[in-house]
């Protein structure tokens, strides 16, 4: 790995050419350093009706006016992944955020799987219907965001695609939300470190 003294302060940083990396040891330097990061667990449903569920730390809000929120995509070798294959034909999913004690389902969705493979039945998540759109919510899912297709864009060389979507309806579970604020604590929700590491919410300081 390039990893060059920096000659502004040697002794505090190591400078690192991004560009001189394999796309694998820049992804592990990237996913390791912006941290934590919030995941979207996406269900959605095939063309076939196979409902896939697959996690994203990449996930972002990107706008409020509309609630726009977006993932990226990263390619996988010789295909596309399921769930930018269901979002593009369907033009919905629902992004469900991951509780704690969900480290280990998060872990075994995130492996490739077969399109006619439902990560639900495999795992006996419990599923509830949306509202407005078709892929169903995950039930342990303390908030869940029924999202409609805003835009695809197209990002880097391999490339990534970054899905924003429309937010149709969210759904809080009942006592979480007081003033349109949402109490953390309850949330509780699970981010993502690098490799197989994941986080559970630590303290909070109030400034």
């Amino acid at each position: 790995m390039a990893i060059e003294a920096d000659t502004t302060a040697t002794e505090m940083f190591d400078s690192v050419n991004l560009d001189s990396l394999s796309r694998a040891e820049r992804y592990k330097m990237l996913t390791g350093a912006v941290i934590p990061r919030p995941i979207a667990f996406v269900t959605t449903i095939g063309p076939n009706g196979i409902i896939n569920a697959a996690p994203f730390s990449q996930f972002v809000i990107v706008a409020v006016d509309p609630g726009l929120l977006a993932i990226s995509i990263g390619p996988r070798p010789g295909s596309l992944k399921d769930t930018l294959l269901n979002i593009r034909s369907s033009g919905e999913f629902v992004i469900n955020m991951v509780p704690e004690g969900w480290e280990n389902v998060v872990q075994e969705c995130s492996a490739d799987q077969p399109a006619d493979v439902s990560e639900v039945d495999q795992l006996g998540l419990a599923t509830m219907p949306s509202v407005h759109i078709k892929p169903p919510r995950l039930a342990d899912s303390k908030i869940q965001f029924e999202c409609r297709l805003e835009r695809i864009i197209e990002l880097g060389d391999a490339p990534n695609h970054f899905v924003i979507g429309r937010v149709a309806l969210m759904h809080v579970r009942h006592g979480l939300a007081h003033d349109c604020k949402i109490d953390p604590k309850k949330h509780a929700p699970v981010a993502r470190i690098g490799g197989r590491n994941y986080v559970r919410l630590g303290d909070i300081v109030e400034c």
